[in-house]
């Protein structure tokens, strides 16, 4: 394979290996899989990683399982992500909120998500003659795909659980590991989050005889809310190896619509610029939608462009059809107010509605509104 071939498959490992976190004085051995690192959702990025502590949405499969817990109606999110050359790193995932049962305060959520980091098709040649000859072509990438469930043991603790199956090929060489997420998730008040997390807990990934462990590691995390306009969140990591690092990230909405946000991350930093380790980005939200995008450097590998999309069904159409009703209804009653021998059964069947959504709402609510993150 001539060197133009060479490079694509190159930067791809040195992606794998350096996106998150340059290792270079890591502890001995060395660690598979390391592109579960590589953060995923351009909202989560743009905040430095610190996303642990928020992740009651779409996201929760990858950043905190009992964030499916506090779900509430079926969301989507894709992600696409383009690097150098011809590298892409793709998200796609699914969630969606059970039915709460009858006089019960528990409230579950399942999901489902797939990453997925490649290079697409790169042309071998003659290696040992030099000669540029059509010998088709071959691709490497890393895939993992999750399946997670998360429910709520009181109006304000959740816990999850992800199970993965982890794939990788490198031209005609493949392997496969098994791993599993823990989290929990506890929204002490209205404007303040607290999670911690166990990731990548499994086995090895092994081409060949030569395996390389996944890269565990711990996460404690917190979220706060002041106010609707601002948010600040922050994770530390501990990771298997021993190495240990600290993630930031701030949030301003200058209106409903808009959402300004930035972060920063001490684990990008060895062997590269000081710039390495910040991110920012925008999200624009529109009919409970979200379109997000994120700048995240690399120092002298580059710079990575995020775009994602968070997408939600059923809560926000049903929260619409309840207040047309109610206003409807309420209008009503105004001007027949005055007879007090009125029956109303509609009135107080739509009271007894909103009283119990309310209800469902405010047991859902204690904690940062993770809604439009």
């Amino acid at each position: 394979m001539n060197k133009k071939n060479l490079f694509p498959l190159v930067l791809f490992f040195v992606f794998c290996s350096l996106s998150c976190a340059t290792h270079s004085d890591a502890s001995a051995g060395s660690e598979g899989a390391s592109f579960l690192d590589i953060p995923v959702g351009a909202g989560p990025a743009a905040l430095g990683s610190a996303y642990t502590a928020l992740a009651a949405n779409a996201y929760a499969p990858v950043w905190n399982p009992a964030g499916l817990g506090f779900v509430n109606g079926t969301e989507l999110a894709g992600q696409h992500l383009s690097y150098l050359e011809s590298i892409n790193y793709e998200y796609l995932s699914a969630v969606h909120a059970f039915d709460r049962p009858r006089d019960s305060n528990i409230s579950r959520g399942i999901g489902f998500s797939a990453q997925y980091l490649g290079t697409g098709d790169i042309p071998k040649t003659d290696v040992q003659n030099g000669n540029p000859v059509d010998m088709g072509s071959f691709s490497s990438y890393y895939g993992a795909y999750n399946l997670s469930y998360g429910q709520t043991v009181t109006d304000k603790l959740a816990f999850g659980v992800t199970g993965k199956l982890i794939n990788a090929k490198i031209d005609d060489v493949s392997a496969t590991a098994y791993a599993a997420d823990l989290g929990a998730l506890y929204k002490m008040n209205e404007k303040l989050n607290l999670a911690a997390t166990l990731t990548n807990l499994g086995t090895k990934l092994t081409f060949l005889s030569e395996g390389d462990s996944l890269p565990a590691s711990f996460h404690l995390a917190a979220a706060y809310q002041p106010t609707s306009h601002y948010l600040i969140t922050s994770e530390g990591v501990y990771e298997e190896n021993g190495l240990a690092s600290f993630r930031l990230g701030g949030q301003w909405r200058p209106m409903e619509a808009i959402a300004l946000r930035a972060g920063y991350r001490t684990d990008s930093l060895k062997g590269l610029d000081a710039l390495a380790g910040f991110s920012t980005g925008i999200g624009i939200t529109a009919w409970g939608q979200e379109l997000a995008y994120a700048w995240v450097p690399y120092g002298d590998l580059g710079n990575t462009q995020y775009f994602s999309l968070l997408v939600r069904f059923g809560a926000q159409e049903e929260e619409r059809r309840n207040l047309i009703h109610y206003q409807t209804i309420k209008k009503h009653r105004t001007v027949r107010g005055s007879d007090n021998t009125i029956s109303e059964p509609e009135y107080q069947q739509l009271m007894q509605l909103l009283s119990d959504d309310d209800t469902h709402t405010a047991q859902m609510g204690h904690g940062v509104d993770t809604d439009n993150q």
